[in-house]
């Protein structure tokens, strides 16, 4: 959407009462969100690098300051302040959805399953610190069990804890905002990348000083050509889970289960499945034509490479001869593009690194050229990056974490969140990431066995209170972000303190909330995820590499550095050749679950819709259409959340959790 041009002597900063606002809705969230999700099963606050939940809140608030603008002009929100909203709702999905109650899960289920599980006290419990252990163990049945109507939560008892996850959380945050203050000029300046996702939320505030919805995309008739049907099937999806009688439109075709049943070589596809998801089809069809064609071709070329190795015996899930493993080769090889993406963009970066290592080492001072748009100069980046991982180090040091285990895993950590921050920057992916943990890649490249029983423990408990989902982690939204407040020319020097605010808001809000309704209807009345089965997956995994610990594999070595060799290639053909039509993005998700799950046949269809009208209709259509592909995405976005609230309101419905989104 075009942007008005702002003088820069009255460029827009960000205003503390959007911060504020920001604030106060992020906290509300937090509090409620788990009782919506994990136990009435109502809405979904979001997931991925578009969560639903700050775009529903950005239409809310556009749509309420076409009437403020009108009974209390003094009071309207303008362009710049509704995106700093956007933005803080999307750096506390990260908070809401995974960190608190990743982390809270993870300090409550070992001292509670020990019971059952066999030998873990004498295995697991000692290796956890005692400074993330609740303060008495009837706390931690209570949270499992619930507490009798009327008896107090014993509040004090997980202070510690909390306190500490939230010191290790604020360091995290710290190193990914100066991180991508480092990247941010090259990505949005130099190589213009394109960040569709952005384009959501400035199709909302459009392009006046104060939005309204008149003067959104929502002005524009292409827009409904997109919005109407989009929103209509999501109708008909939720009517049908409400009332079975009446027929809805079919989402999930476990294609797999019939193409897997002939036996080899076609067993491997038995997981295979088609899942539609209009506001998918509808990011897809906004994105690149080499990008949506790069993601559907690459996951065929991989199924066909499952069945050409099954042909010969080797089928994925098992190690044939010699250890080779199919799917474990290929998972390795797109962590090794990863790898070389994130090298990629620290080279890219180059420039504004060495300004700020020069200013900070010279002894006689350096100037550096003011940004009035960066939220901090190069070299307090350097120094705010540096001082957060000095943190993290002396967290995990106080857990009785080696420093070189700890690196080896950030390094490992780092780029894996470089990489999904630029699939999502370059191709608007929503679920960008590679298939293997961080955990895994230092375990069979290095070993077990090297890394001790401590360091283990603390791998378990970094890799899934932080590291599982890193397409739900902050950096994504910041980047977003910045690109936001580019398009608008905005002033961002106070953002630091935005992610400060917001952060410990969110971090005490969202734990009260998951502590809350715990204690009061029991954690294991909640839905399994994450609550329960993500300190299920990181304990027993802790407590297998004890009994078992896993062995450095060769082929999997080779397999990172072939996956690293081959992205080098894809990149520099794509470079250097404009009719090479492949971009190493398909290759570093093929193999990915959500690839798979929701994103191969939705890519198929966003990319003939954008093909098929850049061919018969030219650029001139495209551009024209380009609202209608928008229009897709808010309406299954905000039909999706309509029906959230109306179905447990007026009908009363539980257990409707955003079946849209279920896949």
């Amino acid at each position: 959407m075009p942007t008005e041009r702002v003088p820069a002597g009255e460029r827009e900063g960000i205003r503390f009462r959007a911060v504020l606002i920001g604030t106060a809705l992020a906290m509300a969230v937090g509090f409620i969100s788990p009782y919506t999700y994990y136990l009435s099963r109502t809405w979904y606050f979001g997931w991925g690098t578009l969560p639903n939940g700050p775009v529903v809140f950005a239409f809310a608030l556009v749509a309420l300051n076409g009437l403020l603008l009108r009974l209390r002009p003094s009071l309207g929100l303008t362009r710049g302040d509704v995106l700093v909203i956007y933005v803080i709702l999307t750096m506390a999905a990260a908070l809401i959805i995974v960190i608190i109650p990743y982390t809270i899960g993870l300090t409550a289920y070992p001292f509670y399953h020990a019971r059952i599980e066999h030998g873990w006290e004498q295995s697991v419990l000692p290796h956890v610190p005692l400074w993330l252990r609740p303060g008495e163990v009837n706390s931690i049945t209570g949270f499992w069990e619930g507490i009798p109507s009327g008896a107090a939560i014993p509040w004090l008892d997980w202070v510690t804890p909390t306190a500490y996850w939230g010191i290790f959380t604020l360091a995290l945050f710290g190193a990914m905002l100066c991180l991508g203050v480092l990247i941010r000029r090259d990505w949005i300046e130099r190589q213009r990348l394109s960040f569709p996702l952005t384009e959501i939320p400035m199709a909302l505030v459009g392009d006046r000083q104060h939005p309204t919805l008149g003067r959104s995309t929502f002005r524009f008739g292409t827009f409904w050509l997109g919005f109407i049907p989009s929103a209509l099937i999501i109708l008909l999806v939720w009517v049908n889970g409400l009332f079975p009688a009446i027929p809805g439109p079919n989402l999930h075709y476990p294609i797999g289960q019939s193409i897997g049943s002939h036996g080899l070589p076609w067993t491997p596809l038995s997981d295979m499945v088609i899942n539609l998801s209009p506001a998918t089809i509808g990011v897809m069809s906004l994105v690149p034509g080499e990008i949506s064609f790069s993601v559907w071709a690459f996951y065929l070329i991989f199924r066909i490479y499952q069945v050409v190795c099954a042909n010969f015996g080797l089928v994925s899930g098992s190690a044939g001869p010699g250890g080779f493993n199919p799917r474990a080769f290929f998972d390795y090889a797109g962590y090794g593009g990863f790898i070389v993406i994130s090298a990629i963009a620290i080279h890219g970066a180059k420039d504004a690194i060495g300004v700020g290592l020069r200013r900070l080492l010279s002894r006689r001072p350096q100037s550096e050229e003011v940004d009035p748009q960066a939220p901090m100069t190069n070299a307090a980046a350097l120094a705010g990056f540096a001082l957060s991982n000095a943190v993290m180090l002396w967290w995990v040091l106080k857990a009785g974490m080696s420093w070189w285990s700890f690196a080896l895993i950030m390094a490992a950590f780092y780029a894996s969140i470089i990489g999904t921050t630029r699939l999502a920057a370059a191709a608007g992916l929503l679920e960008p990431r590679p298939q293997i943990t961080p955990r895994w890649l230092v375990l069979r490249t290095v070993g077990a066995r090297a890394i001790g029983p401590q360091s283990l423990s603390i791998y378990s408990l970094l890799t899934m209170g932080y590291m599982l989902e890193p397409h739900n982690f902050p950096s994504v939204y910041m980047l977003n972000g910045f690109k936001l407040f580019h398009n608008l020319r905005m002033r961002a020097r106070a953002f630091p303190w935005v992610v400060l605010i917001s952060t410990v808001g969110v971090l005490i809000a969202g734990s009260l909330g998951v502590l809350y309704y715990a204690y009061r209807y029991g954690a294991v009345s909640m839905i399994c995820w994450p609550i329960t089965a993500v300190p299920t997956c990181a304990f027993r995994e802790f407590d297998a590499s004890l009994r078992s610990p896993e062995n450095a594999g060769n082929w999997l070595r080779a397999a990172v550095f072939a996956g690293a060799g081959f992205t080098l290639l894809l990149t520099w053909l794509s470079s250097h050749f404009l009719w090479w039509p492949l971009s190493p993005i398909g290759f570093l998700i093929a193999s990915v679950m959500h690839t798979n799950r929701g994103l191969w046949m939705n890519a198929i269809i966003g990319w003939l819709i954008a093909t098929l009208i850049r061919r018969f209709g030219g650029l001139k259509l495209y551009r024209e259409l380009r609202p209608a592909f928008l229009g897709i995405i808010f309406g299954h976005y905000l039909m999706d959340a309509g029906m959230a609230l109306l179905a447990p309101l007026v009908l009363g419905a539980r257990g409707m959790t955003a079946m849209t989104w279920d896949f």
